[in-house]
């Protein structure tokens, strides 16, 4: 049987690398950038599936910040193999300003961070957004570890 302060311990550190499992996969929101010479735009990444097999779907929401006006949702599917990506655009919005069909291809460099290229030599980077069960997960670690820290602290002084 576990010592209750084993047990507490193990429950912090389970707790605070939660958040490493639970963006280790494409699905979810991500932020991220683009350029390519002196056009730039910042867009929001959505990955709403993604199948065993490494397919993939989603969309990317475009606002464009310098040397053209653009805006707009872009839909895409593609594959992951090991940490590299490649999709292409399946649809774009109606309404959308200045989006054109594309591939693209990228690096997952950590489970955070995805690194590319588009077909028209435009570069991107992109970092996960942590949903807020994760920052919830992860407070709760660090609160615990700073209970034990003080609990050991308080123990040692008497």
């Amino acid at each position: 049987m576990l010592k209750r302060k084993t047990f507490v311990t193990l429950l912090a550190v389970g707790l605070l690398t939660a958040p490493l499992a639970a963006n280790a996969a494409l699905i979810g929101a991500w932020t991220g950038e683009w350029s390519n010479g002196p056009y730039a735009a910042d867009f929001d990444l959505t990955f709403d599936s993604e199948t065993p097999a490494g397919a993939f779907t989603g969309y990317f929401d475009w606002f464009c910040t310098a040397g053209l006006t653009c805006s707009g949702r872009e839909f895409f599917a593609g594959t992951l193999a090991g940490s590299a990506l490649t999709f292409a655009t399946t649809g774009i919005a109606p309404g959308a300003q200045n989006l054109a069909f594309a591939s693209y291809s990228g690096t997952l460099s950590d489970p955070w961070t995805i690194i590319g290229t588009d077909s028209g030599n435009g570069r991107w980077s992109a970092r996960a957004v942590p949903e807020p069960g994760t920052i919830a997960l992860l407070g709760l670690g660090l609160v615990i570890v700073g209970l034990l820290r003080r609990r050991r602290s308080s123990t040692s002084h008497s």
